[in-house]
């Protein structure tokens, strides 16, 4: 079926199909999702013109139904996903007709902003895919439009205007042409970018935040505690602690300014920019919040696709001078406004 793809496509696209839904367990949206995936892929396939680039393309694609059998953990199974869909783009990129570009770029648009299904809302992403269509006729690269769609948010309505904005500065601009060696991180940064697109929305929100969260540690305890402003609390360390490791967020505060003084902990200020509204990077709120991403957040990715968001939490290291830890609200709080402590660790 692979050596005969130019005249079989759409059969090959709904075998790929069929054989992604058989396999695909219902644990995520993305593996739900799968044989959606599979006829992107299908489709990415059938853009290049030599017959045997093709087959390469869609022997890769058909690797697509493999992580389910082979891999039980989530993160290696959907990281396994966007590395077949990253190669499968690849091969198109390097080969595609440029009649047949577009393909690609709808494709991948698909793929990154249309994960979960459930939660897209069609119209305005139909609105992002023309606004990435206009930028690719505007530039011709299909990279570039991708890019670009990534990032663009879908809240509020108005900041739909990005990709229309850029297809409209490309086009006043004179071609700007780039030297190889510029090229080639541009063209990595692109297969990046496809290979994580089951937390798609982690590179359009919780960017270079994520590049620098760290694990919890290990010997974190959960406490769950939200101090309303001018509120305290002291927190018991073992004996011979020297110092604590606080898990800490904000609530209600994604309009706060980066250095709006939070509180204290051991007479430390906890501002933001060193933590941050837990869920300011959700889709959702992004565009309206103020906060700057906290300088060591928790590597905590919630949800899929489109709709992840990486938890805000900050790791915040103090000195202790007794035997317990001293959390303190500030005062000057908005009235809804929380200080969060949400874990501990004591060394």
């Amino acid at each position: 079926m692979v050596t005969s793809l130019r005249g079989s496509g759409a059969l090959f696209a709904i075998v790929l199909a069929a054989a992604a839904f058989i396999v695909a367990p219902q644990a995520t949206p993305v593996d739900r999702a799968l044989p959606f995936v599979a006829v992107l892929l299908s489709i990415v396939c059938f853009t290049t013109e030599a017959q045997s680039t093709q087959s390469l393309c869609a022997l890769c694609a058909s690797v697509v139904i493999l992580p389910p059998v082979l891999f039980t953990d989530e993160h290696t199974r959907l990281l396994a996903y966007g590395i077949v869909a990253a190669i499968v783009f690849a091969i198109a990129l390097a080969n595609a007709a440029e009649e047949r570009r577009v393909l690609i770029v709808v494709s991948g648009v698909l793929l990154l902003r249309w994960i979960p299904l459930a939660n897209v809302v069609v119209w305005r992403e139909l609105i992002v895919l023309a606004g990435a269509l206009a930028i690719f006729v505007a530039s011709r690269s299909a990279l570039f439009a991708l890019a670009v769609s990534a990032v663009t948010p879908a809240f509020p309505a108005r900041a739909m205007i990005v990709p229309f904005l850029a297809a409209v500065v490309v086009a006043v601009l004179p071609p700007i042409r780039l030297p190889a060696v510029i090229r080639v991180p541009l063209f990595a940064s692109a297969i990046a970018l496809m290979t994580l697109w089951p937390w798609s929305g982690i590179l359009a929100r919780a960017l270079p935040a994520f590049l620098r969260a760290r694990p919890a540690p290990g010997s974190s305890r959960p406490v769950w505690i939200a101090l309303a402003p001018g509120q305290s609390v002291s927190i018991d360390a073992p004996p011979g602690a020297r110092r604590a490791e606080i898990t800490t967020s904000a609530a209600n505060a994604a309009r706060l300014r980066k250095g709006t003084l939070m509180g204290t902990a051991e007479g430390v200020p906890l501002r933001i920019g060193d933590i941050a509204d837990f869920g300011y990077t959700r889709r959702e709120q992004f565009w309206h919040s103020r906060n700057a991403a906290p300088k060591v957040p928790l590597a905590d990715v919630k949800d899929y696709g489109q709709a992840a968001w990486l938890h805000t939490a900050a790791l915040i290291t103090v000195p202790l001078r007794g035997g317990a830890l001293h959390v303190s609200a500030a005062r000057d709080l908005p009235p809804n406004a929380r200080l969060q402590i949400e874990a501990v660790a004591f060394e």
